[in-house]
């Protein structure tokens, strides 16, 4: 597949919306988990930042038109990006702190979601032109 040039300022933009995601989604997962089992909370948490995270990387970070079939491939790629950090948590054990979970699931999960986001939202089928992407 053809991919059209990463915006300009990408990366640092990636990393705001990923840092504000992750403080939230973090600080709910280590609240959560509290009172429900930790991958009932991390699932709970997961879905309130996937609806987050889609709009912010596709029309934030990657200035891309939010097409529902871009939206659709972020969300298929994240969705397998969701099970890799249920693996890391079983792969963890239950004994293991609640803020260790978090920042173990996160570590992992965040390049992940980088590397999906710059394939389904500059893909060809969801890019506007380069002069567009530039700005």
């Amino acid at each position: 597949m053809q991919t059209a040039e990463r915006p300009r300022g990408a990366i640092p933009r990636f990393l705001i919306t990923g840092v504000l995601n992750t403080v939230v989604t973090g600080a709910l997962l280590v609240i959560a988990a509290h009172w429900i089992k930790l991958e009932v909370a991390y699932t709970i948490v997961f879905m309130f930042g996937l609806a987050f995270t889609t709009v912010a990387t596709g029309r934030y970070v990657f200035r891309s038109h939010l097409s529902v079939y871009a939206a659709t491939r972020f969300v298929a790629w994240y969705l397998c990006v969701y099970l890799v950090g249920v693996a890391v948590l079983h792969l963890l054990g239950h004994d293991v702190s609640h803020v260790l979970a978090a920042a173990a699931v996160l570590t992992v999960t965040g390049p992940l979601n980088f590397l999906g986001g710059s394939r389904a939202f500059l893909g060809r089928s969801s890019v506007r032109t380069q002069a567009e992407l530039r700005r």
